[in-house]
């Protein structure tokens, strides 16, 4: 399955992905608003690979974002997926993405939620200092509901 936007796409995450994942995850620039990560190419390669059992069974969607040249540029996974209910995160883009990929990664993956999935509401957590996103997520409708000290949280109801 392959979600086709103006600037970017979303594909479906495939074992052959482990390397970029891990890079991005990896990357210190990148990751200091998600949790660490310390595995090998070869445990991503196998969390994906049951990762793909709960894709088939409807229960979790992890996409690569890619340019429109197919390159690579970031992922978003939506996950905890229930009757009426989902939690949308594991956004991050690189430094390669095109302008408006923020943007457009959010809305053709609420639009998969909402449309494909049927689902009206949508949470996510984000670290409070990660200002960009809060205000992004904020515009796009997200209102907050909760906070601990290292996240808030938000819903996006239908």
């Amino acid at each position: 399955m392959n979600i086709k936007g103006k600037v970017i796409n979303l594909k479906l995450v495939e074992e052959t992905d482990s390397t970029f994942i891990l890079n991005l995850r990896q990357n210190k620039k990148l990751n200091k608003y998600i949790s660490s990560t310390n595995i090998s190419v070869e445990q991503q390669k196998e969390w994906i690979k049951n990762y793909k059992t709960r894709e088939k069974n409807g229960r979790e969607f992890y996409f690569i974002i890619e340019d429109k040249n197919k390159i690579p540029c970031g992922t978003v996974r939506i996950y905890e997926i229930e009757e009426n209910r989902c939690t949308w995160g594991s956004f991050i883009l690189n430094s390669s993405r095109p302008d408006g990929a923020s943007f457009e990664t959010l809305l053709l993956s609420i639009n998969f939620i909402r449309f494909n999935l049927g689902i009206k509401n949508i949470y996510l957590d984000v670290r409070k200092e990660n200002l960009k996103a809060i205000h992004i997520y904020e515009k796009f409708g997200f209102k907050r509901i909760q906070e601990d000290s290292l996240n808030y949280y938000y819903i996006l109801e239908e």
